[in-house]
């Protein structure tokens, strides 16, 4: 297939595109930023998903018959909703209509989160038909544009899917995140910065799956998935991040003192449990990389 990548010079796109290209598919990208990905010439465009008319030139251009729309405002803290809303609301929206006057037959899969469902615990692992419960402002922002391209596929017809994913980590992502930025702490005290390690709050819990095996599954959503379809995307496996960081010591072996920053304390909170089994049952899918490996792949590409 040729893919569109919306985001594809980000944490995330840069192995969506390797991913791709290892397995055949010929991949374009679209970002702000394309400095981070390597593709050819001609297979990278720099410019907003929300300008109408830019996306609407690439798309004629190219005449992809997937797109894999990754591009959005990924980090769930801070405050700035004007962003958070135009970017994930209006950027999808614009993707969907692109697509549906320009090459309404492609395959697009929207990737959204797992913030979708709020960080409540619920009594029973969460389907992808259950209610939504988003409750801070990328939430809401992710649970819109969720929304919007289920009802592309039901209102037109599109053959559009949904992704919901949990945390991923892996290498070349951003330190505004928790274990990225421990693992360049542990590195910076294994070369002999000062032994201290700052941190939020350890105990709360996540799952965490390896970049490149959610890669994996936004590829094989693409060739095996359902239209119309959501999809959830998890390890299964919850890690305390006091246990993360204990293990990022190990492997870098120091044994820092560790201070808590208020200015990145968060009250503790619990991703809920995910129901996987639609996306094993339609593609296959589960995940492959053990916790250890991707913490030393972290470190070792710092």
């Amino acid at each position: 297939m040729r893919v569109l990548v919306t985001g594809a010079g980000g944490f995330v796109g840069r192995h969506v595109l390797h991913e791709l290209t290892a397995h055949g598919h010929e991949a374009f990208g679209i970002d702000l930023d394309n400095t981070g990905n390597s593709l050819a010439p001609g297979h990278s465009f720099t410019g907003c998903i929300t300008d109408a008319g830019f996306l609407s030139k690439v798309v004629t251009d190219i005449t992809p018959n997937a797109c894999i729309h990754l591009a959005g405002v990924a980090f769930a803290g801070g405050w700035n909703p004007e962003l958070v809303l135009k970017t994930n609301i209006q950027g999808t929206t614009t993707v969907l209509e692109t697509f549906r006057l320009s090459h309404p037959s492609a395959r697009i899969l929207s990737v959204s989160s797992a913030h979708v469902y709020g960080m409540k615990a619920r009594s029973a692992p969460i389907r992808e038909d259950d209610p939504p419960n988003p409750d801070t402002i990328y939430a809401i922002a992710k649970t819109a544009a969720d929304r919007i391209a289920l009802l592309y596929a039901r209102q037109f017809g599109l053959n559009v899917m949904v992704a919901r994913p949990h945390n991923h980590i892996g290498p070349g992502q951003s330190p505004q995140f928790a274990i990225p930025s421990f693992a360049r702490q542990v590195k910076a005290i294994s070369q002999g910065a000062s032994p201290v390690i700052k941190t939020g709050n350890l105990d709360n819990h996540r799952d965490f799956t390896d970049v490149r095996d959610i890669a994996r599954a936004y590829r094989l959503l693409l060739e095996k998935g359902r239209s119309g379809q959501a999809y959830n995307v998890s390890s299964g496996r919850e890690v305390r991040l006091g246990d993360i960081l204990d293990r990022l010591c190990q492997l870098g072996r120091i044994h820092p003192d560790i201070v808590r920053d208020e200015t990145l304390y968060r009250p503790r909170d619990q991703n809920p449990v995910l129901d996987t089994s639609r996306i094993r049952n339609d593609t296959g899918w589960a995940p492959t990389i053990p916790l250890d490996q991707t913490l030393s792949d972290i470190l070792d590409t710092l």
